[in-house]
């Protein structure tokens, strides 16, 4: 069950991509639409959270994820007006490699052969990826589009660990939470003016983005990740890269380069190496 809650998160997420592109066209800044990506989902948490949660350090941690995550997503829609976008989805989605990473020197998880082989394919996809960009995009470009995926790399971490105090809908809360208490100064001492939706257009785009891309994505990932390992959340996640191209090709006719088309199999292929050996101890991380 915990599978395909983590796979339907993945189709939800995927559309991020899709929407923010949409919302960049029609003239809404970056850090408006990151705002809103988060401020919607923490409003929806504020009516549906049964109970208050307590302020301890688990709830704590998850604010910093959340804050981390906030800086993520920002940086992720930046590349989006930086880089071409096929590249920056691509990119985004060598958070494998960060989990892998990320587990074995914060999480105490057992770096196994095939995670090694996993984390050298997605390397190899973020090179060829650097390569079709060509002159036209500098290593700082390329090292701010990575910001996004090391974020969810730390966020699929650590609500990959068991429950303490906190249940799922908490540990989201204090996620969006964290995500909010970062956006809004940025938004505010932003050089770009708030932007608001004018039509009815752009308002469907926006609750879109908030509900179908972030607040339902994100409780469905939450609880999923709770049930499968996270080996397990990690490889299903890989799919994500598949349905996000597949509805830029759909809804915005962007076509793949070869160089694409190598990367994503390359990024997809990393996320369905089996993990082996006995999952690592979780001690010294919880």
């Amino acid at each position: 069950m915990g599978g395909w809650m983590v796979l339907a998160a993945a189709f939800g997420f995927s559309s991020n991509p899709l929407l923010a592109q949409l919302l960049l066209s029609q003239g809404f800044s970056a850090d408006s639409i990151t705002l809103y990506r988060f401020a919607i989902p923490t409003l929806l948490m504020l009516f549906l959270i049964k109970k208050r949660p307590v302020l301890d350090i688990e709830f704590l941690r998850f604010v910093v994820v959340g804050g981390l995550s906030a800086v993520g997503m920002l940086a992720f829609m930046t590349s989006l007006i930086q880089l071409e976008p096929n590249t920056v989805i691509l990119m985004y989605y060598a958070y494998p490699m960060f989990t892998i990473l990320l587990g074995w020197l914060c999480f105490n998880r057992t770096m196994s052969r095939n995670r090694m082989i996993a984390a050298i394919l997605i390397a190899i996809a973020v090179g060829i990826m650097q390569d079709a960009q060509g002159v036209n995009a500098s290593w700082l470009d390329i090292l701010v589009c990575l910001v996004a995926p090391a974020s969810y790399a730390v966020v699929i971490n650590m609500f990959s660990l068991p429950e303490k105090s906190h249940g799922t809908a908490a540990r989201m809360f204090a996620a969006l939470l964290g995500n909010v208490m970062v956006l809004v100064p940025v938004t505010l001492f932003s050089q770009h003016a708030f932007s608001l939706p004018s039509t009815l257009e752009q308002l469907g785009l926006v609750l879109a983005l908030g509900v179908l891309s972030a607040a339902l994505p994100q409780y469905l990932f939450s609880r999923g990740a709770q049930l499968a390992e996270m080996e397990k959340t990690t490889m299903i996640s890989s799919f994500e890269v598949v349905f996000a191209l597949g509805l830029a090709w759909l809804f915005l006719g962007d076509a793949l380069s070869m160089n694409g088309i190598m990367a994503a199999a390359l990024i997809f292929l990393a996320g369905l190496i089996r993990y082996e050996g006995i999952p690592a101890p979780r001690d010294s991380a919880e």
